[in-house]
């Protein structure tokens, strides 16, 4: 490990965020989880992610932990599995647990202590053919664990009648098994809350990194498979409260920021208009204008991590790093000191052309003493890690992460710099192909970064201790009335600079109309939202079922939902769980406020999603050919050295590839439209009729129309002539960016 870097110019301050976020999965009717996620990134990702550092005692970052997750987390398998958990027996009383929780925390808990033999069809279809299922892991995560992909390729060739007792009994082990972190399969571990888990008895990693079963699995081993997860999951808080930075004392080594409490894009609660600035050309639905959630968001998040960590959080990282420069108030009232975007967002704010790699103070009002500092994530190096290192050797991969860093050292006469990697800690690792979840990385980048703070080289630390200062660490203090101001910060969020991926589309456009219309007769309904800090109401009385309706409308006002809609993502299981989840709520709104006695309307709301329905689409001004006399042309483009926030497009001289607006015609990389497989390879299969001349181009994830990202070639376009056989396919590979 050459950890061995030229020394230049003065110290560089690194921030690393580390952004944790589940969607609400909660159907508050059925009181029960819809999805498995927060367990399954818990054992995975949500402890080990932290607990790492306690090896590299010299390195500092921030965790922003959404109360979204934090609240599924600690109610949903905290509170409603602990209980039941002998941790002496290892082992969970299945009897009390189901005569009390049945059904009220996630469904594939209910299957691991249920008996395989009395599966019914409906524990059958959660536990296969469910949008969200126990295969629901990454095909790279499938290769290290050959006896879980043999048994979903025996389900996909002979079906749920096809396969034994004993293979569902190891499919619904294995969901668990699959997803703990590489250290809990490898060695007995203590937990920050004292307890001890041990799996070396049941798995073991083969030379290759493979793993396999130890024995033959059965009930008791899924039972405790159960305990196992739970003894995780409860450890999870704690370890951030053991090492959580106080910038008192200056000890510890992490802080822990939060989000708005259900993760909206908090400008456009605020004002829906403020998209009409970042996004002129793009169709709006009717304003929606209410500064008042907005506030309640973040007061929410404010109590909530309170009651959690026993102090107020310092910093918050607004849901996708949504901003706005009205908003900076709110953020202000609720004793917030920073929050943290994108560069890109910095580029557009004013005044322009400022440096990336510095703070700057946000007035809260014009001429006033109180300011919030804003920190601008440097979006290459951040992205990097999420979508680019997948295809590397860990240690390779923290080199280049080490010399990019060192680029930004500034010159002994410069002022200091904070440099900030702002990036999602839970999804990237799984796709890691050369490094078992991101494990050699990680340690290898913080080894690295230990051996640059000796030198003090790089210094990494968190926004509240460079603001504030570590004498201990040499980090002097960086008040924000020092800071440059910003005279007015541009609306938009992390991508694209805008807010293109949760309102503008056409099914996007109406879920904001549906929202609005729940909003308006809530609050004619006279039902007054309740105070973030007021005493809970005894459950069953009429104000509890008006807290209960004002907790769906926030839960209705967060991003997640309006993410999926539209064709600009698509999620692997689809559209559906989400675009349910969404009336859910709204539902759930009117039948709260009717319980609490207030007069609102009855709505018929139905899912805005819709099923796609195959229909040929006629050529403009031809007659349509049949399917028989055209040539699929599948075009596939090597994307794997490149980042791709959202998707590559495919652009060209034919209506099928949008008659050269960019940006239109999407690809695919999830084993779709002619996609094999996730791999970075972006594919698109489509139907051309025999002898077409055809020019093309590529471009990345920008908005509709323009061409920024996107392959640079002037005056030059890739050319082809569909060739092949009628029926036949004929397969185009290109690599981005290369002729």
């Amino acid at each position: 490990m050459n950890d061995d870097y030229p020394k230049t110019g003065k110290t560089l301050y690194l921030n690393i965020i580390w952004h944790q976020h589940q969607p609400l999965y909660l159907d508050p009717e059925t009181d029960q989880l819809q999805g498995p996620w927060v367990r399954t990134h818990g054992t995975k990702d949500y402890y080990d992610m932290v607990s790492i550092i306690e090896r590299y005692p010299n390195i500092h970052f921030t965790v922003n932990l959404t109360s979204s997750l934090l609240y599924q987390l600690d109610e949903y398998y905290v509170k409603r599995l602990k209980p039941f958990v002998d941790f002496r027996k290892n082992r969970i009383d299945a009897k009390k647990y189901f005569a009390k929780f049945r059904g009220r925390t996630d469904p594939w808990i209910d299957l691991a202590l249920k008996p395989t033999s009395s599966f019914d069809r409906q524990d059958l279809a959660f536990l296969l053919t469910n949008v969200w299922n126990a295969f629901g892991i990454s095909d790279v995560m499938f290769g290290r664990f050959p006896e879980y992909a043999m048994l979903r390729e025996r389900f996909r060739s002979l079906g749920s009648q096809g396969l034994s007792e004993q293979e569902l009994r190891e499919i619904k082990f294995w969901f668990y098994m699959a997803n703990f972190d590489p250290d809990l399969l490898a060695h007995k571990t203590r937990l920050a809350t004292g307890a001890t888990i041990d799996l070396t008895d049941l798995i073991s990693q083969n030379h290759d990194g493979t793993y396999r079963l130890l024995k033959i699995v059965g009930e008791e081993d899924c039972n405790r498979i159960v305990t196992e997860t739970v003894k995780v999951l409860a450890a999870i808080v704690p370890a951030h409260k053991k090492l959580m930075y106080r910038p008192g004392s200056h000890k510890g080594q992490v802080e822990v920021i939060t989000t708005p409490f259900y993760h909206p894009i908090l400008p456009l609660l605020y004002d829906s208009d403020l998209a009409k600035l970042c996004q002129p050309n793009t169709p709006m639905p009717t304003r929606f204008h209410f500064p008042m959630d907005a506030e309640a968001q973040v007061a929410k998040a404010v109590v909530y991590y309170k009651e959690q960590f026993g102090v107020y959080p310092t910093g918050m990282w607004p849901a996708e790093g949504s901003v706005a420069h009205d908003i900076v108030p709110v953020f202000a009232k609720q004793g917030i000191k920073w929050i943290a975007t994108d560069e890109k967002i910095l580029a557009r704010s004013k005044p322009s052309g400022q440096p990336k790699f510095y703070p700057y103070s946000l007035q809260v009002q014009k001429g006033g003493k109180h300011a919030v500092a804003i920190v601008f994530r440097e979006t290459e190096l951040s992205d990097k890690i999420g979508f680019v290192y997948q295809n590397y050797r860990g240690e390779d991969a923290a080199d280049d992460f080490v010399r990019h860093v060192l680029s930004y050292l500034p010159s002994e006469n410069e002022p200091d710099r904070l440099l900030t990697v702002i990036l999602d800690g839970e999804n990237a690792w799984e796709w890691y192909r050369q490094d078992n979840d991101g494990k050699e990385f990680q340690n290898a980048l913080y080894h690295k970064l230990s051996r640059l703070y000796e030198s003090k080289q790089v210094i990494t630390t968190t926004t509240t201790e460079y603001l504030m200062g570590n004498p201990h660490r040499s980090v002097p203090a960086h008040p924000t009335e020092s800071m440059k101001t910003l005279e007015w910060l541009w609306p938009g969020s992390w991508i694209n600079a805008n807010y293109d991926t949760w309102i503008g589309e056409d099914e996007e456009n109406r879920a904001w109309e549906y929202l609005l219309t729940a909003r308006r007769d809530l609050e004619s309904s006279g039902l007054r939202p309740p105070h973030s800090k007021a005493k809970a109401a005894k459950k069953g009385t009429k104000a509890w079922y008006s807290s209960k309706a004002w907790e769906s409308m926030y839960a209705a006002e967060g991003s997640d939902w309006f993410w999926w809609y539209g064709t600009d993502q698509t999620a692997p299981a689809g559209d559906k769980p989400f675009d349910l989840a969404f009336i859910t709520h709204l539902k759930n709104i009117y039948k709260f406020a009717k319980l609490a006695g207030a007069k609102i309307p009855t709505r018929d709301i139905q899912p805005i999603t819709q099923e796609a329905q195959v229909s040929p689409t006629p050529a403009q001004g031809t007659m349509a050919r049949s399917r028989e006399d055209l040539v699929v042309v599948s075009f596939r483009v090597d994307a794997r050295e490149l980042y791709v926030r959202k998707t590559i497009y495919i652009v060209g001289n034919h209506e099928k590839l949008g008659n050269w607006v960019p940006n239109k015609i999407r690809m695919f990389d999830d084993g779709t439209h002619g996609d094999e497989k996730c791999d970075s390879v972006w594919t698109l299969d489509i139907s051309l009729p025999p002898d077409t001349e055809i020019e093309y181009k590529y471009t990345n994830s920008g908005a509709e129309g323009g061409w920024n990202p996107g392959e640079e070639f002037p005056g030059l376009n890739r050319r082809l002539r569909t060739s092949a056989g009628i029926g036949e396919k004929q397969i185009i590979y290109d690599k981005f960016g290369k002729m």
